[in-house]
């Protein structure tokens, strides 16, 4: 555990040494409530809710996380610090799971910050504190796979540019692949097997299609488990990645 808070501070003190995690953000935050007040304005509807606040965060996560997760890897790798690295006493998972949870704090701050609209509007009209917290519950739940995929994808290049393309692809397709239009669009496709809809089968990997479930205000423990599951999938093929460097 110490020699993973070690690689935690490290990284938490790279990135808040450097201009990153601030022009992150502010940006983050400010796209958010930008898209929120503008592009769907709040005050503008008959029955003002937050449920266009939070339609927005798979969306949004997928491309904001990948490019505080871009340097994970990569910046070793092109510095040559990489080599260094493993000549710490130090286990090639540990390093994994101490830079994973400096990308998750840098965006659970994020997140927090962002906490600024639902208290801002709570004096205008009523607000459902159980539904604000599992949505970001459920931001959460996301955000932990997207960083273990883009801190993997971290370990594919040198080239950070590289590694953001490669970690918005994928985690533009895994929000993608759960929204309702493109599960209806698979359905009407490819049909299914039985009672089985195959977009909605494909869907079920989706993040969009567990937070929308979040945003709800459920707590559904299959939604747990497949952010978990996707979790500890990116962050093994990581160390994978990792521990390849040493052969």
């Amino acid at each position: 555990m110490r020699n993973i808070l070690t690689i935690f501070r490290r990284e938490v003190a790279a990135y808040f040494n450097s201009p990153i995690a601030y022009i992150f953000i502010i940006m983050f935050v400010f796209i958010l409530a930008f898209l929120f007040f503008v592009f769907f304005p709040f005050f503008t509807q008959s029955n003002p809710d937050l449920r266009h606040f939070f339609v927005w965060f798979p969306w949004v996560l997928s491309i904001f996380i990948p490019a505080v997760t871009m340097r994970l890897w990569s910046e070793e790798r092109r510095s040559g610090t990489i080599e260094l690295l493993m000549t710490w006493p130090l286990q090639a998972w540990e390093i994994v799971i101490g830079k994973y949870l400096a990308g998750l704090f840098v965006i659970a701050v994020s997140l927090a910050l962002t906490l600024f609209v639902p208290l801002t509007l709570s004096s205008v009209t009523s607000i459902e504190w159980g539904v604000i917290f599992t949505s970001y519950l459920g931001a959460l739940l996301i955000s932990s796979v997207y960083v273990a995929l883009g801190s993997w994808a971290s370990t594919l290049t040198s080239n950070q540019i590289a590694s953001l393309l490669v970690a918005i692809a994928l985690s533009f397709v895994m929000a993608g692949i759960g929204s309702p239009p493109v599960v209806k669009f698979l359905n009407d496709l490819l049909g299914g097997i039985g009672n089985i809809r195959i977009g909605n089968l494909i869907g079920w990997f989706g993040t969009d299609s567990h937070f929308r479930e979040f945003s709800k205000g459920l707590i559904n423990p299959v939604g747990l488990i497949y952010g978990f599951s996707l979790t500890v999938f990116f962050l093994v093929l990581n160390n994978l990645f990792v521990e390849g460097r040493k052969v």
